[in-house]
């Protein structure tokens, strides 16, 4: 390893730190809305995981460059004792001494397994969550072996770097308040921009503390039900403006959230689940939203708009080219519905439509003839067709 120092350590930061990044990284970190962002519902990278892990392997002068990449996604479990030790004292450094292992940490993932409450006596994954005074990202779900133990109150640290918040709702976990509580979370934590909800919650939990986020950009629904919009139209969120539906149970369970939200909402994207096919649910969207400014949906999982109203606002579209089995790429049935979307973008229902974007693999659709005279009539009116 003699040959090492002839490279800039600035250099090998930078390497390292492209070698452990993959293609999940970016979607479990941001903490802004891009369109068609998919993440695991359990958060975890664990290619990237593995890089890091070997790398620090490597020699000393490796594992003193790599250690602040290995401690920025960290995952806590009761069962993890020694990681959480290193943690909490630091490799090189007494018991009691502040650990700088701590800062590092930018991403937490704290399953529902860790914070049960059997004893009235503080958790210690919430210690040390506390400990962790730069996180921005923290991921609470349930796995479906998580034992149902949590007989007693538990509190929550102050976040106030918490840009991002991944939460799946336990309702027997939610009984103990504290860091088990998404309100009591979101109380610690004023300063999230991306929220990321799911789960059926129960109807005592309305009576949850108010919540008001300030920063709060973007709103990610996985699957909830009726309760859980009733809560969220309880929050005050000033700056919401996008807003990701990964999954729809009805249309109707939304209403509330088109009355209180609707009029500032000015992005909208639909998942990849065919529920938003058989359901209709963007004409709901079309009408809930009155100030839309972009809508983002995968073509092939979805129905063609349909709306009474123009859509004044509604200046971008964009289209995801992910495929099913319903519509095969090149079939009758693929461009019949494709045609169906495209000739839907009238000038009189979408006057204020400048640009459809194409997200995907659109490389068999765009170099065919048909798709260029479906886009004619787009092109013709000025509106831009771009490949994302």
């Amino acid at each position: 390893m003699s040959s090492l120092p002839t490279l800039p350590v600035e250099l090998w930061l930078q390497i390292f730190r492209w070698a452990t990044l993959t293609s999940a990284t970016s979607a479990l970190y941001t903490t802004k809305y891009r369109p068609f962002d998919v993440i695991d519902i359990h958060g975890v990278d664990h290619e990237a995981s593995l890089t890091k892990q070997t790398l620090v392997l490597v020699c000393k002068r490796w594992r003193a460059w790599v250690t602040p990449l290995l401690y920025e996604d960290l995952l806590i479990t009761k069962e993890h004792l020694p990681f959480d030790d290193i943690l909490r004292n630091g490799e090189d450094h007494a018991r009691g001494e502040a650990s700088p292992c701590a800062h590092m940490v930018r991403r937490v993932h704290l399953p529902y397994s860790s914070t049960t409450v059997t004893s009235p006596r503080p958790l210690e994954p919430v210690r040390l969550l506390a400990l962790c005074s730069s996180v921005e990202v923290l991921v609470r779900t349930a796995y479906p072996l998580t034992p149902i133990a949590f007989e007693f109150d538990t509190e929550c640290p102050p976040l106030p770097t918490l840009k991002r918040l991944d939460w799946w709702h336990n309702n027997e976990a939610a009984r103990s308040g504290g860091i088990n509580s998404l309100s009591h979370v979101l109380v610690e934590a004023p300063n999230v921009e991306y929220l990321s909800v799911g789960g059926e919650m129960w109807p005592n939990f309305l009576q949850a503390p108010s919540v008001h986020l300030p920063h709060l950009t973007t709103l990610r629904m996985r699957r909830v039900n009726a309760f859980f919009v009733l809560q969220i139209c309880k929050w005050s969120l000033p700056a919401l403006e996008h807003v990701v539906f990964d999954y729809a149970q009805s249309a109707d369970i939304y209403w509330s959230f088109w009355e209180t939200f609707g009029p500032q909402v000015r992005t909208v994207e639909l998942g990849q689940s065919l529920k938003f096919y058989i359901r209709d649910f963007l004409s709901f969207v079309l009408a809930g939203c009155t100030r839309l400014e972009e809508l983002n949906y995968y073509v092939h999982f979805t129905h063609v708009p349909q709306t009474d109203r123009p859509q004044e606002s509604l200046t971008t579209i964009g289209l995801h080219a992910q495929s099913n089995s319903f519509f095969p790429v090149g079939s009758p049935e693929f461009w019949s519905h494709l045609t169906q979307h495209l000739g839907s973008f009238t000038k009189s229902m979408f006057p204020a439509l400048r640009r459809l974007k194409l997200y995907g693999d659109w490389s068999a659709v765009i170099e065919d003839t048909g798709f260029t005279q479906l886009v004619k009539p787009l092109r013709d009116r000025g509106c831009a067709i771009e490949v994302a």
